[in-house]
């Protein structure tokens, strides 16, 4: 690895708008839960090298680790041309342009989390549980032009359960990323694929609306004391 960089999130409708999005998705309780979690994570890194944030991670094994706002600027771009770099591997809501893309030597790869060719697009485990699916999970696929289209090189499946919260849900898709990227790369050496991807406008999501927030949460958890617990006692 020979480098890291972090999107910093730029909401495109303003902070406020955000901030609202976020509270009607999680609730008072997961909204104050996630918003304390990341303001005290930030603030301990630079306490505490043991932290294990993405920073620290890079700083304990000596990786470069760089800040973006737009991951297609071209000083970034140029900035990762002088890497020389093979792969890369994204897990990040920005679109790669034509040029980025163009970057390494063998392959763009992404993380995202659905059995991709369903739910493409935002907040896929959301959309997983608002059309009462049975099951949801990590893709790992080649990134091109086309959003969320490329081949799947590996996935894996994640039972929805009743009685399981949204939040605990991601955090399962993300407890298995690893294991899941790691077969997609050894696949990607071999070059294996899973299975192609067809075309399919009605699998693609945007940000669910505030009608649909509400409703999920009518039917659904968001986010339970039990998440707060769990989380912290395994991170």
């Amino acid at each position: 690895m020979v480098g890291i960089t972090i999107l910093e999130h730029t909401p495109p409708k303003g902070f406020i708008y955000f901030l609202t999005q976020q509270l009607q998705l999680w609730g008072v309780l997961g909204f104050l839960f996630i918003a304390l979690n990341s303001l005290s994570r930030s603030i301990f890194e630079y306490i505490h090298n043991n932290i294990p944030t993405i920073k620290n991670i890079g700083r304990k094994y000596k990786i470069p680790v760089i800040k973006v706002t737009d991951v297609n600027d071209l000083n970034h771009i140029n900035y990762i041309n002088k890497k020389q770099i093979d792969i890369i591997i994204s897990s990040c809501g920005q679109i790669f342009k034509k040029r980025l893309l163009a970057v390494p030597k063998i392959a763009c790869i992404n993380r995202h989390t659905a059995l991709l060719p369903k739910y493409g697009g935002v907040l896929p485990v959301f959309w997983a549980m608002y059309r009462h699916e049975k099951k949801f999970g990590v893709s790992v696929h080649y990134m091109i032009e086309a959003v969320d289209k490329g081949e799947v090189l590996y996935q894996e499946a994640i039972p929805i359960q009743e009685g399981i919260s949204l939040f605990r849900n991601y955090v399962l898709g993300f407890e298995i990323s690893v294991s899941v990227t790691l077969k997609a790369l050894e696949n990607l050496r071999y070059r294996k694929v899973m299975h192609s991807l067809s075309p399919n406008k009605d699998q693609y999501f945007s940000h669910p609306t505030f009608k649909q927030m509400k409703d999920f949460r009518r039917y659904f958890n968001s986010f339970s004391l039990k998440d707060a617990f769990v989380f912290f006692k395994k991170y």
